[in-house]
């Protein structure tokens, strides 16, 4: 029998990488599916697709390697991920909790992408009927929101505030005095 230091090593480096490789959906995204709008937006509020749209965007900026963080390369990150998890999300035909994690990379910037497609869909009142197909535009709106949010924060971080420009305070104009003759004795 082995000891248990070395069945925990063996499960570090040999077992651990593929846990989070075979499974096709998480068990999160599982049980989310299976809630009514309203109890989704009891746990996760009306920021939860906007807050998987982020942690996919924080995901892409922290997997680049150190010496190639740079916007460029992430603005191609996150833009490969958003297209590549859009073009499955527009070939689905039916919707289903199955259908929704087809073709799922292994990548968490993909897992938070995908399951803020289907969370977006899962809050999308019932009642009166839902379209599957409000999903894109909603989600494009917010990951380009999310998108400008960066740049404007790149900009406040990476370039010198400058000299700001003494603001000319705004004077009254002032009067000549007249000088009143002395009176002459």
């Amino acid at each position: 029998m082995l000891e248990p230091k070395l069945i925990d090593i063996i499960f570090a480096f040999i077992l651990l990488p593929f846990t989070f490789i075979l499974p096709a959906m998480s068990w999160k995204a599982f049980r989310l599916t299976s809630k009514s709008p309203s109890d989704l937006m009891t746990v996760m509020g009306p920021a939860g697709v906007d807050g998987l749209i982020r942690e996919m965007l924080m995901t892409c900026w922290r997997e680049l390697p150190e010496d190639q963080r740079t916007m460029s390369a992430w603005r191609h990150a996150v833009a490969t991920v958003f297209n590549r998890n859009m073009k499955v999300w527009s070939a689905i035909k039916k919707p289903s909790p199955q259908a929704f994690f087809d073709n799922l990379l292994p990548h968490a910037a993909d897992g938070h992408m995908r399951q803020a497609l289907v969370l977006c869909w899962m809050m999308l009142p019932r009642t009166g009927g839902r379209k599957f197909s409000d999903v894109k535009p909603i989600v494009t709106a917010i990951y380009s929101r999310n998108i400008a949010i960066w740049e404007q924060d790149n900009l406040t971080f990476t370039k010198s505030p400058g000299r700001k420009r003494a603001v000319a305070k705004s004077r009254k104009p002032v009067r000549k005095s007249r000088k009143i003759p002395a009176k002459k004795k």
